[in-house]
C-alpha cells in the first residue's frame, strides 16, 4: 500500500473517531490488505488524532475470538488516554453504538519495556508489571458492520477498541494465580458471560508477554500504561441503558452504567 492511500485511510478512521460516526468501509483504494498494512494505518491513525496513548488491548486471544474473526493469531491496539475511566463511570451510550462489553484482566506498568531487537522473556515482562486490575473493555468499531469489513479494518481501527474501564488494584495481584481466577460479566443483574484467566491465551502474563514482542518494533511499551490482556468472559453486548458489573472471584468488581 502506497503511503498516500495509508494516510487516507488514517485520515478517515480519525474523522470517525472524532465525531462519532460509523463507516461501512473503507474506499477500496485504501483498505487494508493484510495485518503489515492494518498496523501501518493504526500507527498513522493514532498519530492523526494526536491523543495520548494511556496503553494497549490485546485481541482475538480465545478460541472463540479466533473463529468469530478468522484470525490466525492475536492483535493488538492502541487505548487513549482520553478513554480511560475509573469504576463506576457513568457512561453516554449513544457514544457507543455496539457496546460491546469484555471482562479482562489488565496490567499497569511499572517499568518500561522499550523497542529493541532481542525478544524478551516472560520473566523480564513480570517484573515490569506495577499491578493488577480487573477492567472492562467497551468495543465499538468505527464500522456499521464490523464483521464484513475484514480482520485487517478492525485492527487499523485499533483493534475495535472504544474504552477501557478499570477497577482498584487487585490485593495480592501479583502472587494470585490469575490463570484460575474466576471472571463473571452481569448486565442488569444477569449473568451474561464467565470465564478464567486461563482463558486468555493460557494466561494473561502470556498476552502481555505476546504484546511486549510485538511492540519491540513498533515503540515498545512505557510505565503507567495499561494492557488489557483479553477477555475471559467472551463479547456480550449492553442495552443503551444498563449497569454492568464484571465480578473477580465472587469478590472484586468492576462497573459501569450506560446512560
Amino acid at each position: 500500500m502506497k503511503l498516500e492511500h495509508a494516510k487516507r485511510a488514517a485520515t478517515i478512521l480519525t474523522e470517525a473517531w472524532q465525531d462519532g460516526h460509523q463507516l461501512p468501509a473503507l474506499p477500496e483504494s485504501c483498505r487494508p490488505r493484510n495485518l503489515t498494512e492494518a498496523y501501518r494505518i493504526q500507527d498513522l491513525f493514532a498519530a492523526a488524532t494526536a491523543a495520548e496513548v494511556g496503553g494497549w488491548k490485546v485481541g482475538a486471544t480465545g478460541t472463540m475470538a479466533l473463529k468469530l474473526l478468522k484470525a490466525r493469531g492475536p492483535f493488538a491496539g492502541r487505548v487513549f488516554t482520553g478513554r480511560i475511566f475509573a469504576s463506576g463511570a457513568k457512561i453516554p451510550a449513544d457514544a457507543y453504538p455496539m457496546r460491546g462489553l469484555e471482562g479482562e484482566l489488565a496490567f499497569k506498568l511499572a517499568k518500561d519495556l522499550p523497542a529493541r531487537v532481542k525478544p524478551y522473556g516472560l520473566a523480564e515482562v513480570k517484573r515490569a508489571i506495577g499491578s493488577v486490575h480487573p477492567a472492562i473493555e467497551i468495543v465499538a468499531p468505527r464500522w456499521s458492520d464490523w464483521l464484513a469489513v475484514g480482520l485487517p479494518s478492525l485492527v487499523a481501527d485499533q483493534g475495535a477498541n472504544a474504552a477501557l474501564v478499570v477497577g482498584k488494584p487487585l490485593a495480592n495481584g501479583l502472587t494470585t494465580d490469575l490463570d484460575k481466577l474466576v471472571v463473571e460479566m452481569r448486565v442488569d443483574d444477569k449473568t451474561v458471560g464467565k470465564g478464567t484467566g486461563a482463558d486468555v491465551l493460557g494466561g494473561p502474563y502470556a498476552s502481555l508477554l505476546w504484546l511486549a514482542n510485538h511492540l519491540r518494533r513498533r515503540g515498545g511499551l512505557e510505565a503507567g500504561q495499561y494492557v488489557s490482556t483479553g477477555t475471559c468472559t467472551g463479547l456480550v453486548k449492553a442495552p443503551p441503558k444498563s449497569k454492568v458489573v464484571a465480578a473477580y472471584g465472587g469478590r472484586v468488581r468492576v462497573e459501569l452504567s450506560f446512560v
